[in-house]
């Protein structure tokens, strides 16, 4: 009897989970002024936990089902937490939005950024070398 009640409790869990998922990817198709690469991969991982716990209990492993629960219950509030700080962000009229993964576009951004400050600065530094060498050259 325990361990019927134990898999009722189990099944119970994996339905609140499905639909704690379901939300976060409503919430995620809601915000339209953002994509999140962080969040579409915790919902893929929170959706794939649940597929491996509804196998798990099918095999009566219940250890292993509420470790994958637990999983899942970790990648959709992660998901959800990353949605609610950007809608943050969007609610403040910031335009920077929190990316926990850059693009290859702002990767090389910054590097054509930094390049161009390095050339400016090594430019600088060749000026002042070749006023210091004219200095030393007038004064002889």
């Amino acid at each position: 009897m325990a361990k019927l009640s134990q898999s009722k409790q189990l099944i119970e869990r994996i339905a609140a989970l499905e639909q704690f998922v379901c939300v976060v990817k409503e919430a995620q198709a809601a915000a339209d002024y953002h994509q999140n690469e962080a969040v579409d991969l915790s919902v893929i991982n929170a959706e794939s936990a649940l597929s491996e716990a509804v196998k798990s209990l099918a095999q009566y492993d219940r250890p292993n089902t509420a470790k994958l629960l637990n999983v899942a219950w970790f990648y959709a509030k992660f998901a959800q937490d990353i949605l609610a700080a950007e809608a943050t962000e969007h609610i403040l009229g910031q335009g920077t939005y929190l990316d926990l993964v850059e693009t290859p576009k702002q990767v090389q951004t910054w590097f054509e950024d930094t390049a161009i400050r390095l050339e400016k600065r090594l430019l600088s530094y060749e000026g002042e070398l070749l006023d210091a060498s004219s200095d030393q050259e007038d004064s002889k």
